[in-house]
């Protein structure tokens, strides 16, 4: 039985879905940067045709990665993620660790953006869709998808190696892709709704584009 003491230190978590601004996100404006900016606007167009119905278009994205070196495509995400980081993140996770919040993220993209994002933020936990690397050269083939399924899995799993409890869970994203992670959570913001209406489904909506904007409204 709990003490007053543990009563009241119960941590907290913020789980972003998002942290990166871009065209298409990470995953395919890195492809763009490769050159495979024709084949990408085709399986965008797919997706966002299919993306309300459930996931589609990780493993054809995965696919137009085979033959890049893992190294270089680490040097391109660290300059992708220093140049399209949301404006105030740095600012906010800092003060949220202060206050002894534990700070992550989970995503669709690629591990290797996620992993580059260490270099910048002092996150607890981030996790992506790890493509197959041989001979550090990409095969095209995933190891292990992120899907919006997924997603939620992986947060159960990691609120239970910190045993949070879903009520000290928010969860911050900016598309269908990230709300499943709800379940999981206890409130779900839908920040950016300029880029994907969840109106109807997520419990708080933000209009601002800096996350400055989304503590102080909370």
């Amino acid at each position: 039985m709990k003490n007053e003491f543990e009563k009241k230190y119960e941590r907290k978590m913020i789980v972003f879905g998002t942290l990166l601004k871009g065209k298409m996100g990470a995953f395919k404006d890195i492809l763009v940067v490769l050159g495979k900016e024709k084949e990408v606007k085709k399986i965008d167009e797919e997706y966002q045709k299919k993306k309300f119905k459930g996931p589609w278009g990780l493993e054809q994205l995965a696919s137009l990665y085979k033959g890049f070196s893992q190294d270089y495509l680490c040097e391109l995400a660290l300059d992708y993620c220093q140049q399209n980081l949301i404006k105030g993140t740095r600012e906010i996770i800092t003060g949220l660790k202060n206050k002894d919040f534990l700070v992550g993220a989970i995503s669709s993209n690629p591990q290797f953006v996620m992993d580059s994002l260490t270099n910048i933020l002092p996150l607890d936990f981030l996790e992506g869709t790890q493509l197959e690397f041989k001979e550090n050269v990409a095969t095209g083939k995933i190891q292990r998808k992120v899907d919006r399924y997924i997603k939620a899995e992986i947060l159960k799993n990691i609120r239970g190696r910190y045993k949070i409890k879903k009520e000290e869970i928010i969860v911050i994203g900016d598309s269908v892709t990230s709300f499943p992670m709800i379940r999981e959570a206890k409130i779900f913001i839908d920040f950016d709704i300029q880029k994907e209406n969840l109106q109807g489904i997520a419990r708080i909506i933000v209009e601002h584009n800096t996350l400055k904007n989304i503590f102080r409204c909370n």
